[in-house]
């Protein structure tokens, strides 16, 4: 009967030494897995950056200007409206006193 119960106790000892190994592998193969695929991000977000850099410094260069310094006006002679007006209802259609066709 001594031997019995020392037998139970040995192999309840056994699985859980089984289990503890059991989860420490899957642990290293979760640990694996996720360094594998931080490396794999990180490589293609590396792999971005230089693209974003190549297309910044491919664009040309801007100056700032602030709002209202700069101001849009059709220069373009007698193309609606152009330098002398229109007949669609935002310029007079005068130039001077003489009506512009």
């Amino acid at each position: 009967m001594i031997n019995d119960k020392f037998c139970d106790l040995e192999k309840r000892e056994l699985q859980n030494k089984i289990d503890t190994l059991l989860a420490d592998n899957a642990l290293l193969r979760s640990n694996a897995n996720n360094d594998r695929q931080t490396t794999l991000i990180n490589n293609r977000f590396n792999e971005l950056e230089t693209q974003l850099v190549a297309i910044k410094a491919s664009q040309p260069n801007t100056v700032p200007v602030q709002w209202p310094n700069l101001t849009a006006v059709n220069t373009t002679p007698y193309v609606n409206g152009g330098f002398y007006g229109s007949w669609n209802g935002f310029g007079n259609g005068f130039w001077g006193n003489n009506v512009s066709f």
